[in-house]
């Protein structure tokens, strides 16, 4: 029995209680980023007013160290090196204080270093646990354990920010949090299906439900990104809720998913009366299916772009999933392709081969594929040797 949505906060809070003892305000939470402690007694006051004496007399550099910092938060998102050396100089100026870290962190997530990002978070949480607790920050560490290989400790960061994703700016950080943490459990699950199949009882067994266990967070995770207001990453949803309902079984529920994608196509296509309206009703019904294939072509390229993938052969069953309902050759190219790479050795491999058969006997019966129309060549997988990216 899958976990719906409604069980989500349920699911989460334990997790988040023992969350290194760090069950703090949500809103005192979100207030730290660019706010360490040693700031906020200043930044309570009208910045025009300055520092006093005893600020002045204690900390004589305090006042240059917290603009620098908050200067570095406000350059993240447009200037990331410039970030970078605003946290060095905070740094200089006060060593030995988290927040400069946490800046340096995060700017080195953002140029791409997650090496970087992850030692300098390490450095920010010997000196204070709570430097991380801000969402934003949260969310930058989660994702800098998860691309060093500490999926463990990310899936703890995600299972404490996903019950305070409110807090975050927009609907669309919103979405990706709940992407990145779903593929995240998701990828435990196969992992831990792997172990269980070479495991004797009972670690078999526990294995085994470990993996339903983090499947079904998974499909939890998506149903709540799905209920929420449309987002650019909607779709993304769509696929990737349709991939985890596959992956635990339901078939159905999958299908279902899928259903939405193909709706548009039928509703693109006009309805018209006699011979004449006939004749206008298949010319606009072709035009339509072409711009569906042509968008769905779309959506399978941009599906290279993402990066919310914890596994990077993932990427060709989502635009397999996206291709299926309108470009069959295209989408059984996809499957082939993952099945080929290291999809095929992987724990999903049955689910994945199960579609592709299904596809092979709906399109061109007793497994001949069938040839690929022309919109759907543009659309075919480049040669990849992991199926991947």
């Amino acid at each position: 029995m899958h976990l719906g949505p409604l069980l989500l906060t349920a699911l989460l809070v334990l997790p988040l209680a023992a969350h290194a003892g760090q069950a703090g305000d949500l809103v005192a939470a979100a207030a730290a980023a660019g706010r360490p402690p040693e700031c906020a007694a200043r930044s309570g006051r009208a910045i025009a007013r300055g520092p006093t004496v005893w600020e002045r007399a204690r900390a004589p550099e305090l006042p240059r160290y917290c603009d620098l910092l908050a200067r570095g938060q406000a350059q993240l998102g447009g200037d990331a090196e410039a970030a970078r050396a605003s946290a060095r100089l905070a740094d200089q100026l006060l060593p030995g204080h988290a927040a400069p870290q946490v800046l340096l962190a995060r700017a080195a997530l953002a140029l791409g270093s997650p090496e970087d990002a992850a030692r300098a978070f390490e450095r920010a949480r010997s000196v204070d646990p709570r430097s991380v607790e801000d969402p934003q920050t949260m969310h930058d560490l989660a994702r800098s354990l998860a691309r060093t290989g500490k999926r463990g400790e990310a899936i703890a960061i995600y299972r404490a920010l996903v019950p305070r994703i409110d807090l975050l700016g927009t609907a669309d950080q919103r979405a990706l949090v709940l992407l990145e943490a779903a593929h995240l459990s998701m990828a435990t699950a196969g992992a831990a299906s792997v172990a269980d199949a070479s495991a004797r009882p009972p670690g078999g067994a526990r294995g085994e439900a470990a993996a339903r266990r983090d499947l079904d967070e998974a499909i939890a995770y998506l149903r709540e990104a799905r209920l929420r207001a449309q987002t650019q990453l909607a779709r993304d949803v769509t696929l990737s809720l349709a991939l985890a309902l596959d992956r635990s079984g339901d078939k159905a529920q999958a299908d279902a998913a899928l259903e939405g994608e193909a709706t548009a196509l039928e509703a693109a296509r006009p309805r018209g009366e006699g011979a004449r309206g006939r004749a206008e009703s298949q010319s606009a019904g072709a035009a339509a299916r072409e711009r569906t294939a042509d968008d769905l072509a779309s959506a399978a390229a941009r599906l290279r772009t993402v990066d919310y993938l914890a596994v990077p052969e993932d990427r060709l069953a989502l635009e397999a999933l996206a291709l299926e309902r309108a470009m069959t050759a295209a989408a059984i190219a996809r499957w082939e392709a993952y099945l080929s790479g290291a999809g095929g050795q992987g724990p999903w491999a049955p689910a994945a081969r199960a579609r592709l058969d299904a596809l092979r006997r709906g399109a061109g019966g007793g497994g001949h594929r069938p040839a690929r129309a022309p919109q759907e060549r543009s659309a075919a997988p480049r040669p990849t040797t992991g199926g991947a990216r």
